[in-house]
């Protein structure tokens, strides 16, 4: 599902472009309130959290996979843990500062929710990030309950982009299992779903020696220092200077990641959709009346839009509601009315905009040539031949 329109709240105005043919990834964020305890701290978070996923969009776009992610949530909240395990563990059992939280992901239309804290902690140590599973069927990827993850503020996109790799089916590889073995990291959705990497067991930095995203940390047991690992998913079509002496940056059996994120991409993204009173409208009368009327409805199940006589000045967002039918807006401000023409001629079934004397007949007769006699318009948008334009001054004979 590609969905531009969740850049909610204060997303809606700063968030970043997204190609209009990625399947779109909804991530909500539930940030430990000790890291946002004065708004301007909260203000820093956001900023960023949104750097980092515009940047994990770059490495799909660098990766050739069809995705995006954007934001439609970030929340503050007290978490209980710091330890990635548990914090997982009270994720899935919504508790330890996860109340509702399934609730929540289904009315912001969140696929993937991530709990952000700091000084993380994973067996002991210090850590980076921590899914709550490596999904290995349609079935999982699909579910919003495997679709957990926690991250230290400190770490970046790149910790983001592997974890969330995890949960879409993606595995360390053929090089960690090797450096590592008997520990499952080779056990993905599909035997090229992992990781690719390039070197030796060593821990020793090396010339050619390499990882892409999904090796994550663990080119420290490759490379010892851990810099080499690439931002890319593995991706044997890639040819990069970076990725070894064969330039390949990826295996077609063992380590092509894109390849199983562009298969599987319209189940990543079909999680939840968001409720229409969370959805950003450019008019706050419009919103009102979506939020009083219609709370708790997704956009498939909304038909009928009635917002006859409250005020409503602007129509900016109505076109995120494409199940609509019947649309009653008479006895409003409204002056441009051209958001409806985003919507299906074959959904709409009525249009009633009359009684809005501020309206732009130019923007009436757009949607009249769309929808023919589906809309009832203004009346001084009614010209003797049922056309909808400004009337013109008849001279005196």
């Amino acid at each position: 599902m590609t969905r531009c329109w969740l850049c909610i709240l204060w997303f809606f105005c700063t968030s970043f472009s997204i190609d209009a043919w990625a399947e779109t990834l909804g991530l909500r964020f539930i940030v430990d309130r000790s890291l946002g305890q004065t708004e301007s701290q909260q203000q820093t978070v956001r900023a960023r959290l949104t750097s980092n996923v515009a940047e994990m969009n770059g490495f799909f776009t660098n990766s050739a996979i069809n995705l995006a992610a954007e934001i439609v949530q970030v929340e503050f909240a007290r978490i209980e843990n710091i330890d990635a395990l548990a914090i997982l563990e009270g994720m899935s059992h919504e508790r330890g500062g996860f109340e509702h939280l399934f609730a929540e992901a289904d009315e912001y239309g969140a696929d993937y929710t991530f709990a952000i804290v700091g000084k993380l902690m994973l067996r002991g140590k210090r850590g980076c990030g921590r899914a709550y599973a490596v999904n290995q069927t349609v079935a999982e990827i699909s579910s919003s309950r495997r679709a957990l993850a926690v991250i230290d503020i400190a770490c970046g996109a790149h910790t983001m982009a592997h974890e969330l790799g995890h949960l879409m089916g993606l595995n360390h590889g053929e090089m960690v299992d090797t450096c590592q073995p008997g520990m499952g990291h080779k056990t993905a959705i599909a035997p090229y779903a992992n990781g690719y990497a390039e070197g030796g067991c060593d821990g020793k930095p090396g010339s050619g020696k390499f990882g892409t995203i999904m090796v994550g940390g663990w080119m420290k047991a490759i490379n010892g220092d851990g810099h080499s690992s690439l931002r890319l998913f593995s991706n044997p079509r890639i040819r990069d200077t970076r990725c070894g002496s064969s330039g390949i940056c990826g295996s077609p059996q063992t380590g092509d990641a894109a390849r199983t994120l562009n298969e599987n991409a319209t189940y990543y993204a079909t999680h939840e959709e968001p409720d229409v009173h969370v959805l950003p409208y450019g008019s706050k009368a419009l919103a009102h009346c979506i939020l009083q009327k219609y709370k708790g409805h997704e956009i498939k199940e909304l038909e009928e839009l009635d917002c006859s006589n409250t005020a409503v000045d602007r129509l900016d967002g109505v076109e995120y509601l494409t199940s609509l039918k019947r649309i009653y807006l008479k006895n409003n401000h409204i002056t441009d009315f051209s958001p409806l023409g985003k919507l299906s001629s074959d959904t709409v079934e009525l249009l009633d905009l009359s009684k809005n004397a501020l309206a732009s007949c130019p923007s009436v007769a757009v949607l009249i040539h769309k929808f023919g006699n589906k809309v009832t318009p203004p009346s001084h948008c009614i010209d003797p031949s049922n056309n909808p334009q400004e009337p013109e001054d008849t001279p005196n004979l």
